[in-house]
């Protein structure tokens, strides 16, 4: 792989491409995979209270900005390209500036994504630090709209996250349109482990639709489940980290694998163990 962090670019080789360049042999096979994309809960709090976040009790406690620019630290010496800040809601924080401005020092892609509640108040100063800002849909219509024109006002590369749950799914129409008039990116997810889950293989019919209609649309891992095998990108090239410093194989599978505070990333991620069958897969079906 090479990265481009001026455009966030992320340029893959394969096997036959790498050997070419580099102009002799690679041993591929005692090289671990590297970890991509880092998910950090930078905030434990959030402004609303919904029934499917992967976060259980929202106690408050988070990690200072010291601490975190210790992580931030850690994961850039590691060779990570991208750190998506959340939580919780990553715009309560005071410090969000000033650790959004340590990010891009390191020179690493930074997105974020976050309930679009506080969005119209934040400072063009703060979203230019932004490669992406993605805006959840939680039932409200409204604040993505406002959120969405905020960022387009300010020039801020955009998207729409969809939660496919039975209640919501009569909204996607609703949701496309609003993504199109915005000209952001579509992003539909499966529930995880809720009642309300709408099927992976229902969630990808939509998104081809809506794909074969002109708009813009991504799926997550697990909405390719049942079309792509393997897809899932957990200790494989993405991992979670939570409030407290925690590392997760990813955001819903809430066991620990080290915490940050106390021992460095390459060690923790070097003994991660092998991937598991993805535990939501067959809930979903």
């Amino acid at each position: 792989m090479a990265y481009e962090p001026r455009t966030a670019t992320t340029l893959r080789f394969d096997r036959e491409e790498t050997v070419q360049l580099l102009h002799h042999d690679v041993p591929f096979e005692s090289l671990d995979d590297p970890c991509e994309v880092v998910h950090l809960e930078i905030s434990n709090r959030c402004n609303l209270s919904c029934p499917y976040c992967y976060v259980g009790h929202k106690s408050g406690a988070e990690l200072t900005t010291d601490q975190w620019k210790l992580i931030l630290d850690d994961l850039a010496s590691c060779g990570v390209f991208q750190v998506t800040f959340g939580g919780g809601e990553p715009t309560l924080r005071d410090d969000l500036k000033v650790l959004a401005l340590h990010v891009r020092r390191l020179g690493l892609n930074l997105c974020m994504t976050t309930n679009g509640i506080s969005l119209p108040q934040m400072e063009s100063d703060t979203l230019c630090l932004f490669n992406q800002v993605n805006v959840s849909y939680h039932g409200d219509g409204a604040v993505v709209w406002k959120a969405l024109e905020h960022l387009e006002k300010h020039n801020v590369l955009r998207g729409v996250n969809f939660l496919a749950t039975c209640e919501y799914l009569p909204q996607l129409p609703l949701l496309a349109l609003m993504s199109e008039v915005f000209d952001a990116e579509l992003l539909m997810l499966t529930a995880k482990g809720i009642v309300d889950a709408v099927a992976p293989q229902v969630v990808m019919a939509e998104a081809r639709k809506l794909h074969d209609q002109g708009f813009k649309v991504a799926v997550d891992g697990l909405t390719c489940s049942g079309e792509l095998p393997d897809f899932c990108m957990q200790k494989r090239r993405f991992c979670d980290v939570d409030s407290q410093g925690n590392v997760l194989p990813c955001s819903f599978v809430r066991e620990p694998l080290g915490n940050l505070i106390e021992k460095p990333f390459a060690g923790i991620w070097k003994s991660r163990g092998e991937q598991r069958p993805c535990p939501f897969v067959s809930l979903s079906q």
